[in-house]
């Protein structure tokens, strides 16, 4: 058991919520919907799909240098509506989530999770390399049981390094949104019981995407002086050794 010295113990809260309160301006994705069209949806329910992608990209600054945005939708076969590089502002990815294109058909959600991870996530369709640091992030929206199988395409997608968000709506199976998601299976899944409601997760959906999952740093130099607590504390070597001049202190959101 650690804890700070007293003069330092108030010291690291007053930074906590500047950091996390930052919003999804500040944290860049390469980030892809995955979009069911299926005959179960239905032409006026995939319009309200349509307003509700347009307004969550508004969380983002999109721009070719910080949060690029695609869109899959997908029934008896997937089709991307456009690509990682093919819009360069907010205004241009709205105004062509508002004129995706509805196709009716079965609910193929499987092969739609591997037409985005070997197609959609590549640097020819404007996906950034691993090494620059920037997150790949999918949000699949469904209405109704998959006809084929998640599970492997799904495990495809996050050795990939994708991060999947599954949305669910009406009858879309819970067992089968958690096989979809990444984990924690708690912050990565959705579920809403219609289309009308599926505007009342876009805020909890949007703290999770504007929530950085990469350690942040804060560099203090400042010395604190740490009390230990275990069975061989009893030799004062110990405490000695537990005052440390601290470079930095690594803060990895829960989620």
């Amino acid at each position: 058991q650690l804890s700070c010295s007293e003069n330092e113990e108030h010291f690291l809260p007053s930074f906590i919520p500047e950091i996390y309160g930052a919003g999804g301006k500040n944290v860049h994705y390469d980030l892809a919907f995955i979009l069911d069209t299926s005959y179960s949806v239905g032409k006026e329910n995939f319009e309200k799909i349509r307003q509700w992608v347009a307004n969550l990209v508004e969380s983002f600054d999109v721009a070719p240098d910080k949060t690029r945005v695609a869109v899959v939708h997908y029934s008896d076969r997937s089709t991307p509506e456009f690509t990682l590089g093919r819009y360069r502002t907010l205004e241009d990815v709205k105004r062509a989530a508002r004129n995706m294109r509805y196709l009716g058909g079965n609910t193929m959600t499987g092969d739609a999770i591997s037409y985005t991870t070997t197609n959609i996530f590549t640097e020819r369709n404007g996906a950034r390399p691993a090494e620059s640091g920037f997150q790949k992030v999918a949000i699949l929206l469904t209405d109704g049981r998959s006809q084929d199988y998640v599970l492997e395409p799904s495990k495809a997608a996050a050795r990939a390094g994708i991060r999947m968000f599954a949305v669910g709506i009406g009858e879309a199976q819970k067992e089968e949104l958690e096989e979809i998601a990444a984990e924690p299976k708690n912050a990565h899944v959705f579920h809403v019981t219609d289309f009308n409601a599926i505007d009342k997760i876009r805020g909890r959906l949007r703290r999770r995407l504007c929530e950085s999952k990469s350690p942040i740093r804060l560099f203090l130099n400042t010395l604190l002086t740490l009390s230990a607590a275990w069975p061989l504390s009893e030799n004062p070597q110990w405490r000695v050794n537990l005052k440390l001049n601290v470079a930095f202190i690594q803060l990895v959101p829960l989620f």
